[in-house]
């Protein structure tokens, strides 16, 4: 299967008649996060498994954030890795592996380029490009579910994580 890094590919499959792969948690305020992912709290990182509901997250949007619950679940779904490094810089700063719709913040040339704004919160599917960042297919993936109370940015596996769309005015300034 190929990559679902355009509008164009999806529109084509849809045309088709071929399904997408589906949503874990469509229009949610959740981050699902690969089990093993670094997470950074208020007592440093942690591997996601660890936390728990009541954990103070370190976020882009509101400095701490409380969790408020943790969900496993093992699914089947499209992934998308990326290659560290390939959002510039240290971001990621190892592969990171996440679900296809997983939400990312991206601050970099490609927010510009691709989306005609300084920054934007887009699914991992949109940034796909086929060498730095990869569509993996379908994957069985054990998963860690962060859930919040609103829309939050968390630092995950040395990138930036959205939970469901993260409004432009609680994104701060990029550094």
């Amino acid at each position: 299967m190929k990559p679902f890094g355009n509008a164009a590919l999806r529109a084509q499959l849809a045309m088709r008649g071929q399904a997408q792969p589906r949503r874990l948690y469509q229009g949610s305020q959740n981050i699902s996060l690969l089990r093993g992912t670094m997470v950074l709290t208020r007592e440093g990182a942690r591997a996601a498994q660890a936390l728990a509901a009541g954990d103070s997250i370190i976020t882009r949007t509101q400095g701490m954030a409380p969790i408020e619950a943790v969900r496993s679940r093992r699914a089947m779904l499209q992934a998308v890795s990326f290659r560290a490094g390939s959002l510039g810089g240290t971001r990621a700063d190892s592969d990171l592996t996440v679900p296809w719709d997983q939400r990312i913040l991206v601050r970099d040339w490609r927010a510009k380029a691709m989306f005609g704004q300084p920054q934007a919160v887009v699914p991992a599917y949109e940034l796909v490009d086929g060498e730095f960042i990869r569509d993996l297919g379908l994957q069985m993936m054990d998963l860690t579910i962060l859930e919040f109370s609103r829309p939050h940015v968390i630092y995950a596996g040395g990138m930036e994580l959205a939970a469901a769309a993260a409004p432009d005015e609680d994104l701060r300034p990029a550094a």
